[in-house]
């Protein structure tokens, strides 16, 4: 039986260890063979699957591989924009880049490979996230926002902002302040002007990612602005729920998951958890006069949920725009 080849802390087999082993002949054979597939150059690691992952999931996971081969790679990285919100563990909408954002040394950006520099233009501060230096989440985000398109760079600031109504929950990674400080300090740059576009629509009451891409989509086809989160007595159960959007002129109601939100939270089965959330429903319909809800699929065909808004009585009261680029 073959040996195992040495690895390091994330499971990567490095090309140097086997060499300096004397397996060098055996380690090429491996990967020939496909019993290690390459991360980056020199970085290599065993074929893995996460069971049930999903595909976002999984490109999730092969992106952060190819960061922290980086790191092993290159000299002293700074990590920046989607390479250190993927090592924060943030989210985004549509594929993770083949590339990794370093900070340059100086005030030149430039791109070899898979690795892009970004320009050094004002001073920096730093992090260690996973064990990887990286700029601070609020820098990070600007430079994403700068990278990324709209929607993607949304989530991730959305799912950083979050104030969760759990008295448990981490608290939020940065905040809005923070965030426009940095941007005001960094000021003149280029790409501004798509981070503007991004810290206008952020907030902090988003509680998933398709919350967050739901509301470009109510943007995107002009419906009014709904209140988020808004906290509705429920009579018919005596307690609260939160509504994911609410249109208080209209009494419209728009739910991005089908999860239950009470404000204490509930145990029991999967099929409790159904009969629940219909409750909830029939409770929050008994005082509204429309409830519409979606979910991944409708969000990325869009059209159902404007259908859906329009038939419970939602009026379109601005020219619709393009926001989501798939």
């Amino acid at each position: 039986m073959n040996q195992p080849f040495p690895r390091t802390t994330h499971g990567f087999v490095l090309a140097r260890d086997a060499r300096a082993a004397g397996r060098e002949a055996e380690f090429y054979a491996a990967a020939e063979a496909g019993r290690l597939h390459r991360v980056r150059v020199g970085v290599f690691r065993e074929p893995v699957g996460v069971a049930g992952a999903s595909a976002p999931e999984r490109d999730a996971a092969r992106y952060r591989d190819l960061v922290r081969a980086a790191g092993i790679s290159l000299k002293a990285p700074i990590f920046t924009s989607y390479a250190a919100i993927a090592l924060a563990g943030l989210p985004i909408v549509g594929p993770w880049p083949r590339n990794v954002h370093i900070m340059s040394r100086d005030g030149r950006g430039s791109r070899r490979g898979d690795v892009v520099r970004v320009a050094r233009t004002a001073d920096i501060s730093t992090v260690q996230t996973d064990g990887l230096t990286t700029t601070t989440i609020a820098f990070s985000l600007v430079q994403l926002a700068r990278h990324a398109p709209l929607a993607t760079a949304l989530v991730a600031t959305d799912a950083a902002l979050r104030v969760s109504r759990s008295a448990a929950a981490p608290p939020p990674l940065t905040t809005l302040a923070e965030l426009r400080a940095e941007h005001e300090r960094l000021l003149p740059y280029h790409g501004s002007r798509r981070v503007d576009e991004v810290l206008t629509r952020a907030t902090t009451d988003a509680d998933s990612p398709l919350e967050t891409m739901s509301r470009l989509v109510v943007e995107e086809f002009g419906f009014p602005q709904p209140v988020l989160q808004h906290r509705m007595r429920l009579p018919a159960l005596d307690r609260d729920a939160y509504l994911d959007f609410w249109w208080p002129e209209h009494e419209v109601v728009g739910e991005a998951d089908g999860r239950g939100k009470y404000v204490s939270g509930e145990g029991g089965s999967a099929a409790d958890a159904v009969l629940a959330e219909k409750a909830r429903e029939d409770a929050i319909r008994l005082l509204v006069t429309g409830f519409v809800r979606w979910d991944w699929k409708e969000m990325w065909r869009r059209d159902p949920i404007r259908d859906r808004l329009v038939a419970a009585g939602l009026p379109i009261v601005r020219k619709p725009v393009h926001l989501i680029v798939r």
